[in-house]
């Protein structure tokens, strides 16, 4: 039999279904998807179907975190270039904000960058990977320009893997303080185009600006730990747009030296982590089976033994913080001396991806779209 006849069919000559089978099992990032897209018109028609991009989210449920944005508040620059991405994938583009903007990132969420203005009082909702801008200025009765916020898509989209199309929703969180701190709330709704009456409670301090977390129907922000009576995090609830607050274990201040990260919890609740020495302590609020609820420690990972390039990171990390979690996935981004570290919490894989900064860190995390 000639070696011809025992050779495979190239590529083209395989029937459609059978060719989007092979790009199914590309890798998430989406460089991969693209590149393929740009051998010819037949396959960019393939990978660009609507019903094979569902497909492949589907496959992967997760998307894979690009890199993350950092804002750089640094007089040297310019104002509409205080915002930088910070690629960690191999294949990811280096995304930049439209130009002219004197933006700065307040939060990232399934595929979509939110920015605000402090000059113009005005939100920018940015989908990077679609290349879409929605602008909403803020509420009118804004009182004070530091502020927190949060953008989360709209209640009713359950296909959390495809939100560059969906609607949104805003969470503005305003500090205020006169005799005492005060946390105000409120709601934009990209399906409606106004936003919602605010929400006020008593609090201990001001909001952080660090990134936020998003369980369930509620969004969770750390409190800023300057107040010695601070030792909370703020609960705002999105349907019933109540506030809370929800008091940390004891001794959290002093065991994390005031520094944790608030972030979704492996068993699906709320939880928190924060670095004592050189462990990683990831904790869960649980409520018990008479309805009480409290904090267990899920989880304590030994940074020690954990290797950095085959070599073991020794003491690198005995003085550390947990700095961002990517919502999207299990991907939990350390502060060390030596730089910005990003450990994957399922595989422990763990890989430098910047040098030291000081400023927050907001992952980003999205799947290939068409429009790319």
């Amino acid at each position: 039999m000639s070696v011809s006849c025992c050779s495979p069919p190239p590529a083209d000559l395989l029937p459609d279904d059978l060719l989007q089978d092979v790009f199914l099992r590309l890798p998430s990032e989406p460089g991969f998807l693209f590149a393929a897209s740009l051998v010819c018109r037949r396959w960019r028609r393939l990978v660009c179907s609507p019903a094979f991009l569902r497909r492949f989210r589907a496959f992967y449920r997760t998307p894979p975190v690009l890199g993350f944005f950092q804002n750089l508040w640094t007089l040297s620059c310019p104002l509409d270039q205080r915002i930088r991405f910070v690629p960690t994938a191999a294949t990811s583009t280096r995304f930049s904000p439209p130009t002219g903007l004197q933006y700065w990132v307040l939060d990232c969420f399934h595929g979509r960058v939110l920015l605000y203005s402090y000059a113009d009082k005005e939100f920018l909702i940015w989908d990077p990977m679609a290349g879409d801008t929605h602008y909403v200025s803020a509420p009118l009765d804004l009182i004070r320009g530091d502020i927190a916020a949060a953008v989360v898509s709209a209640a009713g989209h359950d296909d959390l893997t495809d939100c560059h199309s969906s609607p949104f929703q805003i969470v503005l969180l305003d500090s205020k303080v006169d005799d005492r701190y005060w946390v105000s709330a409120c709601i934009y709704s990209s399906e409606t185009g106004i936003w919602g009456d605010w929400a006020t409670i008593g609090t201990p301090s001001i909001v952080s600006s660090e990134p936020n977390a998003f369980v369930g129907n509620s969004v969770y922000c750390k409190l800023d730990f300057a107040e010695e009576d601070s030792n909370h995090i703020l609960e705002f609830e999105l349907h019933g747009q109540r506030l809370g607050l929800i008091e940390l274990p004891e001794g959290t201040r002093e065991n994390y030296m005031s520094d944790i990260h608030v972030m979704p919890a492996e068993d699906g609740g709320i939880g928190f982590c924060g670095v004592n020495c050189s462990s990683i302590h990831i904790w869960s609020r649980r409520i018990d089976s008479e309805g009480v609820a409290g904090w267990a420690l899920l989880r304590i990972i030994d940074m020690d033994k954990l290797t950095l390039s085959g070599v073991s990171v020794g003491d690198m990390f005995l003085w550390s913080s947990a700095v961002a979690f990517a919502r999207d996935s299990e991907d939990l981004f350390l502060q060390a001396e030596a730089g910005i570290f990003m450990i994957n919490l399922r595989s422990m894989h763990l890989r430098k991806v910047l040098e030291a900064s000081g400023s927050a860190i907001y992952p980003y995390a999205s799947f290939y779209t068409r429009r790319y």
